[in-house]
Formats: C-alpha cells, structure tokens, sequence
C-alpha cells in the first residue's frame, strides 16, 4: 500500500519536471511578457483610445499587445519629435 501511494506521487510529481510549454531559444521568440508601472491615467486613456480605435477599424481585429506595439513603433519612428516633447517646458515627466 505505502509502495503504490509512493509509486503514485513519484507519478504525479514527474508532471513538474518539464515546463508546461516547450522553451523556445531567444533568436525564436517574438513576443515575451513585460512589466511596467505606467501612470493609472495614462493606461485609463490607453484602454479608452485603444477600444474607440478598435470600434472604428472593425472588423478589423486590434488587441492591445498590437495596439501597444504600433504606438511603440511610431515613436521609435519619430524619436525626435518624441524628444522635443520630453525636453518641452510644462512636461511633467
């Protein structure tokens, strides 16, 4: 009996040994999770403009991760621009 239940954890516990989803090297990935602590007010008007924008391009889909990443884009586009604004007087950040 106390063999079949240690044989039956040993069992059980091997589901832990590997990950869940297969590894996939750094040159395979395009997409990886990140953190950020954003202004609350800032991400309240990104949700908004992000599902007005969605609204507008249907049936077109736009997700968030999308939507994020195009903004992203554009400002690595327009890096000067961006920089006027932050060295702007009255910008706050």
């Amino acid at each position: 009996m106390a063999e079949d239940r240690t044989s039956r954890i040993s069992r059980l516990s091997q589901r832990f040994d590997k990950p869940a989803t297969a590894s996939k090297t750094e040159s395979q990935r395009s997409r990886e999770r990140q953190s950020l602590y954003l202004d609350a007010e800032l991400m309240k008007r990104i949700d908004h403009i992000h599902r007005d924008v969605a609204h507008q391009l249907y049936p077109h889909r736009v997700t968030k991760s999308t939507f994020l990443e195009t903004l992203l884009e554009y400002s690595l586009a327009h890096l000067d621009e961006v920089k006027d604004h932050l060295t702007s007087d009255g910008n706050p950040r």
